[in-house]
């Protein structure tokens, strides 16, 4: 059987399932044998099927692996479905906290999720963000950005000045100022200084 597997945080690959093993206390483990060599026992939680899903599987909350454009698969949790708000895409926030619009081809359904599939989020900061997002869900907090606008965002630990390139529905694109390299970030995102305001004001700790 064909999956995707954890190989460790943030990073699965593909590979089969050798053999699935029974332990004494009932648990079931899947020895899985990457393509790229090497081969983990797994749980349930930690397999995606390696073939696309029923739309119908993929609410807001669901785990999932989504597979980038270089062929790299992370995990992550779905923000958004299909609508016209979002020209009919998935929204996804990966483990690292990474927004990403993407389609159905590229997303995969993780297997057996834990019966909080947040508890699988390795960052506390990003899980209790996910929280928040989820409980305040169809309309968590945004703010709203112009192309041209600069602020400032967090990077490395620092919040540092950008410049909105980019508008997408729920993301915008920032060039940071210091490296000049460039970033898509949720309007909500904690890593937002207006966000942390925001968040301050409301009396909600992030």
């Amino acid at each position: 059987m064909k999956v995707v597997a954890r190989r460790k945080a943030l990073s699965w690959h593909a590979g089969r399932v050798a053999e699935i093993i029974t332990k004494e206390d009932g648990r079931v483990k899947y020895k899985v044998a990457f393509e790229e060599k090497g081969r983990a026992l797994v749980s349930g939680h930690h397999i995606a099927m390696a073939h696309q899903p029923k739309v119908s599987y993929l609410s807001t909350g669901a785990r999932v692996v989504i597979e980038s454009e270089d062929g790299q698969f992370m995990p992550g949790i779905v923000a958004e479905v299909p609508g016209r708000k979002n020209h009919m895409r998935f929204m996804v926030f990966t483990d690292d906290h990474t927004p990403v619009y993407i389609g159905l081809p590229k997303i995969r359904l993780v297997c057996q999720p834990l019966a909080d599939p947040l508890d699988d989020i390795p960052d506390n900061n990003h899980r209790e963000f996910m929280r928040d997002y989820l409980r305040q869900w169809p309309f968590p907090p945004q703010t709203h950005y112009r192309v041209g606008q600069k602020m400032r965002a967090l990077y490395n630990g620092t919040q540092e000045k950008v410049e909105v390139l980019q508008v997408d529905c729920s993301l915008i694109e920032v060039i940071f100022e210091v490296d000049q390299h460039k970033e898509w970030l949720y309007r909500g995102s904690i890593r937002l200084e207006q966000m942390v305001e925001m968040y301050k004001e409301m009396g909600v700790k992030k």
